[in-house]
Protein backbone atom coordinates (compact mmCIF):
# COMPACT_ATOMS: atom_id res chain seq x y z
CA UNK A 1 0.00 0.00 0.00
CA UNK A 2 1.68 2.92 -1.02
CA UNK A 3 1.82 6.42 1.16
CA UNK A 4 -0.99 8.00 -0.69
CA UNK A 5 -3.46 5.26 0.43
CA UNK A 6 -2.35 5.26 3.76
CA UNK A 7 -2.64 8.70 4.16
CA UNK A 8 -6.50 8.86 2.41
CA UNK A 9 -7.23 5.68 4.63
CA UNK A 10 -6.64 7.59 7.77
CA UNK A 11 -8.60 10.78 6.45
CA UNK A 12 -11.68 8.67 5.97
CA UNK A 13 -11.21 7.45 9.48
CA UNK A 14 -10.91 10.69 10.99
CA UNK A 15 -13.95 12.27 9.28
CA UNK A 16 -15.76 8.86 10.20
CA UNK A 17 -15.16 9.56 13.59
CA UNK A 18 -15.65 13.42 13.68
CA UNK A 19 -18.89 12.55 12.09
CA UNK A 20 -20.23 10.30 14.62
CA UNK A 21 -19.00 12.58 17.02
CA UNK A 22 -21.28 15.67 15.64
CA UNK A 23 -24.20 13.11 15.04
CA UNK A 24 -24.17 12.19 19.04
CA UNK A 25 -23.62 15.46 20.14
CA UNK A 26 -26.56 16.28 17.77
CA UNK A 27 -28.77 13.70 19.35
CA UNK A 28 -28.40 14.72 22.89
CA UNK A 29 -28.84 18.50 22.04
CA UNK A 30 -32.31 17.13 20.78
CA UNK A 31 -32.98 14.37 23.48
CA UNK A 32 -32.44 17.21 26.43
CA UNK A 33 -34.95 19.54 23.75
CA UNK A 34 -37.15 17.22 23.74
CA UNK A 35 -37.29 16.21 27.40
CA UNK A 36 -37.87 19.64 27.87
CA UNK A 37 -41.24 19.73 25.95
CA UNK A 38 -43.98 19.05 27.86
CA UNK A 39 -47.34 18.10 26.01
CA UNK A 40 -50.58 17.04 26.89
CA UNK A 41 -53.95 14.87 25.57
CA UNK A 42 -56.40 16.92 24.06
CA UNK A 43 -59.27 15.94 21.20
CA UNK A 44 -60.16 17.74 17.23
CA UNK A 45 -63.04 17.48 15.91
CA UNK A 46 -62.18 15.34 12.50
CA UNK A 47 -64.41 17.43 10.11
CA UNK A 48 -67.05 20.14 10.38
CA UNK A 49 -69.90 19.82 12.91
CA UNK A 50 -73.14 22.26 12.16
CA UNK A 51 -74.61 24.04 15.35
CA UNK A 52 -77.16 22.03 16.82
CA UNK A 53 -75.83 18.30 16.32
CA UNK A 54 -76.40 15.90 19.32
CA UNK A 55 -73.54 14.97 21.39
CA UNK A 56 -74.42 11.48 20.60
CA UNK A 57 -73.75 12.35 17.18
CA UNK A 58 -70.82 14.74 17.53
CA UNK A 59 -68.26 11.68 19.71
CA UNK A 60 -67.66 9.57 16.75
CA UNK A 61 -66.29 12.91 14.93
CA UNK A 62 -63.69 13.26 18.11
CA UNK A 63 -60.22 12.20 17.66
CA UNK A 64 -57.26 12.26 20.65
CA UNK A 65 -54.71 14.86 19.74
CA UNK A 66 -51.75 16.76 21.39
CA UNK A 67 -50.54 20.19 22.32
CA UNK A 68 -47.92 21.89 24.09
CA UNK A 69 -49.36 22.55 27.88
CA UNK A 70 -48.85 26.49 27.56
CA UNK A 71 -51.09 26.10 24.61
CA UNK A 72 -54.29 24.43 26.85
CA UNK A 73 -53.13 24.79 30.59
CA UNK A 74 -54.03 28.30 31.87
CA UNK A 75 -56.45 30.20 34.07
CA UNK A 76 -59.97 29.64 32.68
CA UNK A 77 -59.05 27.77 29.99
CA UNK A 78 -62.10 25.84 28.71
CA UNK A 79 -60.43 23.04 26.64
CA UNK A 80 -60.45 19.72 27.15
CA UNK A 81 -57.70 18.17 28.47
CA UNK A 82 -56.81 14.45 29.63
CA UNK A 83 -53.56 14.88 31.33
CA UNK A 84 -49.62 14.54 30.06
CA UNK A 85 -48.79 12.59 27.14
CA UNK A 86 -46.69 9.12 27.10
CA UNK A 87 -43.60 10.90 26.26
CA UNK A 88 -43.84 14.34 27.75
CA UNK A 89 -42.53 15.36 31.08
CA UNK A 90 -45.50 17.02 32.31
CA UNK A 91 -46.77 16.24 35.76
CA UNK A 92 -49.54 13.71 36.24
CA UNK A 93 -52.04 16.58 37.13
CA UNK A 94 -51.06 18.96 34.95
CA UNK A 95 -54.68 18.98 33.90
CA UNK A 96 -56.28 19.72 36.77
CA UNK A 97 -58.23 22.77 36.42
CA UNK A 98 -59.55 21.32 32.52
CA UNK A 99 -62.77 19.96 32.29
CA UNK A 100 -62.14 16.48 30.92
CA UNK A 101 -63.99 15.54 28.00
CA UNK A 102 -66.60 12.96 29.53
CA UNK A 103 -67.70 16.18 31.29
CA UNK A 104 -68.36 18.23 28.31
CA UNK A 105 -69.71 15.62 26.34
CA UNK A 106 -72.77 15.50 27.98
CA UNK A 107 -75.51 13.25 25.76
CA UNK A 108 -78.47 15.89 26.02
CA UNK A 109 -76.61 18.69 24.85
CA UNK A 110 -76.11 20.04 21.28
CA UNK A 111 -72.97 21.77 19.32
CA UNK A 112 -73.74 25.71 20.22
CA UNK A 113 -72.16 26.56 17.05
CA UNK A 114 -70.38 25.42 14.14
CA UNK A 115 -67.18 23.31 14.97
CA UNK A 116 -64.74 23.45 12.54
CA UNK A 117 -62.38 20.44 11.47
CA UNK A 118 -58.88 20.18 13.48
CA UNK A 119 -60.90 22.46 16.19
CA UNK A 120 -59.66 21.85 19.57
CA UNK A 121 -62.61 20.73 21.96
CA UNK A 122 -63.99 23.15 24.46
CA UNK A 123 -66.89 22.89 27.32
CA UNK A 124 -68.29 26.28 25.63
CA UNK A 125 -68.58 24.08 22.77
CA UNK A 126 -72.11 22.39 23.99
CA UNK A 127 -74.99 23.60 25.64
CA UNK A 128 -78.59 22.28 26.27
CA UNK A 129 -81.12 22.64 23.60
CA UNK A 130 -83.19 24.81 25.05
CA UNK A 131 -80.36 27.70 25.18
CA UNK A 132 -79.81 27.59 21.11
CA UNK A 133 -81.95 30.38 20.75
CA UNK A 134 -82.54 30.08 16.70
CA UNK A 135 -86.10 29.75 16.90
CA UNK A 136 -88.47 33.01 16.13
CA UNK A 137 -90.78 34.54 18.62
CA UNK A 138 -93.37 34.57 15.64
CA UNK A 139 -93.20 31.61 14.47
CA UNK A 140 -94.75 30.77 17.63
CA UNK A 141 -97.44 33.16 17.81
CA UNK A 142 -101.10 32.02 16.77
CA UNK A 143 -102.46 32.93 13.03
CA UNK A 144 -104.52 35.97 13.93
CA UNK A 145 -102.36 37.20 16.53
CA UNK A 146 -99.97 39.60 17.34
CA UNK A 147 -97.55 40.23 19.93
CA UNK A 148 -96.80 43.30 22.41
CA UNK A 149 -95.44 44.22 24.75
CA UNK A 150 -95.50 46.95 27.91
CA UNK A 151 -93.43 46.89 31.50
CA UNK A 152 -95.87 46.81 34.49
CA UNK A 153 -93.97 47.88 37.62
CA UNK A 154 -93.53 43.92 39.98
CA UNK A 155 -96.55 44.90 42.17
CA UNK A 156 -98.73 44.85 39.31
CA UNK A 157 -97.50 41.83 37.63
CA UNK A 158 -99.04 39.66 40.41
CA UNK A 159 -95.95 40.44 42.72
CA UNK A 160 -93.48 39.05 39.46
CA UNK A 161 -95.51 35.34 39.29
CA UNK A 162 -96.36 35.64 35.81
CA UNK A 163 -95.02 33.13 33.43
CA UNK A 164 -95.42 32.25 30.03
CA UNK A 165 -98.30 30.44 29.04
CA UNK A 166 -100.44 31.83 31.88
CA UNK A 167 -103.65 33.93 31.22
CA UNK A 168 -104.42 37.17 32.82
CA UNK A 169 -106.63 39.91 32.52
CA UNK A 170 -105.81 43.85 32.22
CA UNK A 171 -106.94 46.49 34.88
CA UNK A 172 -106.78 50.00 34.02
CA UNK A 173 -106.82 52.78 36.59
CA UNK A 174 -106.70 56.16 35.55
CA UNK A 175 -107.85 59.84 36.92
CA UNK A 176 -110.29 61.71 34.56
CA UNK A 177 -110.48 64.92 34.81
CA UNK A 178 -113.72 66.41 35.05
CA UNK A 179 -113.23 70.25 34.34
CA UNK A 180 -114.43 70.69 30.82
CA UNK A 181 -117.63 68.74 31.61
CA UNK A 182 -118.38 70.85 34.21
CA UNK A 183 -117.62 73.91 31.67
CA UNK A 184 -120.55 71.58 29.72
CA UNK A 185 -123.08 71.46 32.15
CA UNK A 186 -122.99 75.05 32.79
CA UNK A 187 -123.51 76.11 29.33
CA UNK A 188 -127.45 75.95 28.85
CA UNK A 189 -126.80 75.03 25.08
CA UNK A 190 -123.72 72.99 25.20
CA UNK A 191 -126.07 70.79 28.15
CA UNK A 192 -128.68 70.15 25.58
CA UNK A 193 -126.32 68.64 23.09
CA UNK A 194 -125.01 66.21 25.65
CA UNK A 195 -127.97 65.34 27.70
CA UNK A 196 -130.65 66.08 25.12
CA UNK A 197 -134.42 66.56 25.91
CA UNK A 198 -134.54 64.16 28.91
CA UNK A 199 -133.46 67.24 31.07
CA UNK A 200 -136.16 69.22 33.32
CA UNK A 201 -135.37 71.72 35.59
CA UNK A 202 -138.83 71.82 37.92
CA UNK A 203 -139.29 75.30 39.94
CA UNK A 204 -137.07 75.89 42.81
CA UNK A 205 -137.77 77.72 46.50
CA UNK A 206 -134.57 79.61 46.09
CA UNK A 207 -134.51 82.99 45.46
CA UNK A 208 -133.22 84.20 41.94
CA UNK A 209 -129.38 85.41 41.75
CA UNK A 210 -128.83 89.03 40.86
CA UNK A 211 -126.15 89.46 38.21
CA UNK A 212 -123.46 91.93 38.36
CA UNK A 213 -125.65 94.12 35.65
CA UNK A 214 -128.90 94.16 37.93
CA UNK A 215 -130.54 92.05 35.88
CA UNK A 216 -131.67 88.78 37.26
CA UNK A 217 -130.75 85.50 34.47
CA UNK A 218 -133.25 82.62 34.09
CA UNK A 219 -132.66 80.01 37.55
CA UNK A 220 -130.44 77.28 36.40
CA UNK A 221 -129.93 74.61 38.75
CA UNK A 222 -128.27 72.16 36.98
CA UNK A 223 -125.39 75.11 36.49
CA UNK A 224 -124.92 75.68 40.14
CA UNK A 225 -125.21 72.15 40.88
CA UNK A 226 -122.23 71.51 38.25
CA UNK A 227 -119.89 73.67 40.07
CA UNK A 228 -120.41 71.17 43.38
CA UNK A 229 -118.62 68.39 41.10
CA UNK A 230 -115.37 67.14 41.79
CA UNK A 231 -112.54 68.07 39.89
CA UNK A 232 -111.94 64.80 39.26
CA UNK A 233 -113.05 60.83 39.40
CA UNK A 234 -110.48 58.20 39.96
CA UNK A 235 -111.49 54.88 37.62
CA UNK A 236 -110.58 50.97 37.05
CA UNK A 237 -111.86 48.82 34.88
CA UNK A 238 -110.81 45.56 33.84
CA UNK A 239 -110.44 46.23 30.19
CA UNK A 240 -109.09 43.02 28.75
CA UNK A 241 -109.67 39.29 30.08
CA UNK A 242 -108.23 35.89 29.67
CA UNK A 243 -105.11 37.41 27.61
CA UNK A 244 -102.03 35.10 27.47
CA UNK A 245 -98.84 36.07 28.15
CA UNK A 246 -96.69 35.04 25.43
CA UNK A 247 -92.75 36.25 26.92
CA UNK A 248 -91.79 37.91 30.46
CA UNK A 249 -88.33 38.92 30.15
CA UNK A 250 -85.72 36.26 28.39
CA UNK A 251 -88.61 33.90 29.23
CA UNK A 252 -90.59 32.90 26.33
CA UNK A 253 -93.36 30.41 25.76
CA UNK A 254 -91.41 28.70 22.86
CA UNK A 255 -88.08 28.22 24.93
CA UNK A 256 -89.10 28.62 29.05
CA UNK A 257 -86.04 29.38 30.91
CA UNK A 258 -87.82 26.63 33.63
CA UNK A 259 -86.76 28.99 36.87
CA UNK A 260 -89.69 27.24 38.96
CA UNK A 261 -91.51 28.96 41.40
CA UNK A 262 -89.86 32.32 41.81
CA UNK A 263 -90.92 35.81 41.01
CA UNK A 264 -89.11 37.25 38.05
CA UNK A 265 -89.36 40.96 39.44
CA UNK A 266 -90.17 43.60 36.93
CA UNK A 267 -90.02 42.99 33.40
CA UNK A 268 -91.08 43.79 29.79
CA UNK A 269 -94.49 41.31 29.56
CA UNK A 270 -95.40 40.25 26.06
CA UNK A 271 -99.20 39.91 25.66
CA UNK A 272 -100.42 37.57 22.78
CA UNK A 273 -103.71 39.29 21.51
CA UNK A 274 -105.63 40.41 18.73
CA UNK A 275 -104.70 43.90 16.54
CA UNK A 276 -107.47 45.35 18.37
CA UNK A 277 -106.68 44.40 21.57
CA UNK A 278 -103.11 45.33 21.02
CA UNK A 279 -104.44 48.85 20.48
CA UNK A 280 -106.08 49.05 23.52
CA UNK A 281 -103.41 47.71 25.62
CA UNK A 282 -101.44 50.27 24.07
CA UNK A 283 -103.77 53.16 25.10
CA UNK A 284 -103.85 51.91 28.43
CA UNK A 285 -100.05 51.65 29.06
CA UNK A 286 -99.81 55.08 27.52
CA UNK A 287 -102.67 57.18 29.46
CA UNK A 288 -103.35 54.48 32.53
CA UNK A 289 -102.12 52.19 35.41
CA UNK A 290 -102.22 49.14 33.92
CA UNK A 291 -101.69 46.09 36.49
CA UNK A 292 -102.53 42.24 35.38
CA UNK A 293 -104.41 39.78 38.00
CA UNK A 294 -103.57 35.69 37.24
CA UNK A 295 -106.62 33.88 36.50
CA UNK A 296 -106.97 29.64 37.08
CA UNK A 297 -105.10 27.26 34.71
CA UNK A 298 -104.43 23.31 35.53
CA UNK A 299 -107.21 21.28 37.11
CA UNK A 300 -109.41 20.85 40.06
CA UNK A 301 -109.87 18.56 42.23
CA UNK A 302 -112.13 16.42 40.34
CA UNK A 303 -109.32 16.45 37.20
CA UNK A 304 -111.21 18.82 35.28
CA UNK A 305 -109.49 22.01 33.71
CA UNK A 306 -110.27 25.20 35.88
CA UNK A 307 -112.99 27.14 33.99
CA UNK A 308 -112.55 30.99 34.32
CA UNK A 309 -115.93 32.62 33.71
CA UNK A 310 -115.49 36.59 32.25
CA UNK A 311 -116.86 39.36 34.04
CA UNK A 312 -119.11 42.38 32.89
CA UNK A 313 -117.22 45.01 34.10
CA UNK A 314 -118.53 48.55 34.42
CA UNK A 315 -115.62 49.77 36.10
CA UNK A 316 -115.24 51.06 40.06
CA UNK A 317 -115.00 54.76 41.02
CA UNK A 318 -114.75 56.60 44.15
CA UNK A 319 -118.53 56.41 44.55
CA UNK A 320 -118.53 52.69 44.61
CA UNK A 321 -115.92 52.88 47.45
CA UNK A 322 -117.26 56.39 49.19
CA UNK A 323 -121.08 56.92 47.89
CA UNK A 324 -119.77 60.05 45.93
CA UNK A 325 -121.92 59.88 43.27
CA UNK A 326 -125.12 58.84 45.83
CA UNK A 327 -124.45 62.13 47.13
CA UNK A 328 -124.62 64.36 44.07
CA UNK A 329 -127.82 62.81 42.70
CA UNK A 330 -129.12 63.13 46.41
CA UNK A 331 -127.80 67.30 46.07
CA UNK A 332 -129.85 67.71 41.92
CA UNK A 333 -132.99 66.30 44.02
CA UNK A 334 -132.70 68.22 47.08
CA UNK A 335 -132.91 71.32 44.05
CA UNK A 336 -135.82 70.24 42.07
CA UNK A 337 -133.55 68.91 39.04
CA UNK A 338 -134.61 65.87 37.54
CA UNK A 339 -132.77 63.59 35.04
CA UNK A 340 -134.61 61.87 32.70
CA UNK A 341 -132.85 58.27 32.54
CA UNK A 342 -133.40 58.33 36.46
Amino acid sequence: MGRRSLVLIIALALAAVSGFSVWQYLSSVEDEARSEVQEVVVYRATELIDTGTSVTEIEPLIEKSSALVESVVFEGSQIACDGPTETSSAPLDVCGRNPRLESILDPINVAAGPISAGQLITADMFIAPNLLSDVKLSESLAEGKVAISFRPSEENTVGGFVRPGDRVNLIASASIDLTQSTALFEDPELRKLLLGEDVVITETTEPPVIGEDGTTPEDDAIARLAQTLPGSIDFTQTVLQDIKVFAVGPDTEPSPLGTGLEPAGAQIVVLEVTPEQAEEIEFASQYTNVALSLIPSGENAAGQAKVYNPITSDGVIVDDLFTLIDRIRLQFEEAGVLLGNG
